[in-house]
């Protein structure tokens, strides 16, 4: 049974990142500078590196794979939430070379600023949680 919750905007933070920032990072350092427990990501822009996964279900682990040129941000859109009191980061991005081949999966660390990152925060008033799930070992979403 899907499970839900519903809560109000507290706030929307907008950052921009430099050349040479790893975006999972400074999403990250913006969650945390403005103390942000939970809400939406979204961003656009171009990385010079893109360094996505997929979560492979049988082998129970996350698998990478490494894009290594200038590609537009097409769409990288997330969450964040809380485990253990830290924030958590789940966002997936897809990147576009110049001729519009898109690759897509987890935003990891790795991708690299090429011009700018414009990062688009909308944080909410409910606290989300992630919480360990036994069947796969990934901290996953909370809602009771």
């Amino acid at each position: 049974m899907v499970r839900s919750i519903q809560t109000e905007i507290k706030r929307v933070i907008f950052a921009k990142m430099e050349p040479g920032e790893d975006v999972l990072g400074a999403i990250e350092e913006v969650a945390k500078k403005h103390d942000v427990q939970s809400g939406q990501l979204s961003l656009i822009g171009a990385v010079s590196k893109a360094k996505l996964g997929y979560f492979h279900r049988e082998a129970l682990e996350y698998r990478d794979f490494t894009i290594d040129e200038d590609v537009e941000v097409v769409s990288c859109i997330g969450d964040i939430s809380t485990h253990e009191e830290n924030p958590v980061i789940h966002a997936h991005m897809i990147v576009a070379d110049e001729k519009g081949k898109c690759w897509g999966g987890h935003l990891l660390p790795g991708c690299e600023v090429s011009v700018t990152i414009e990062l688009v925060i909308i944080e909410t008033k409910a606290k989300l949680i992630r919480k360990k799930d036994d069947l796969t070992g990934l901290n996953l979403l909370h809602i009771s």
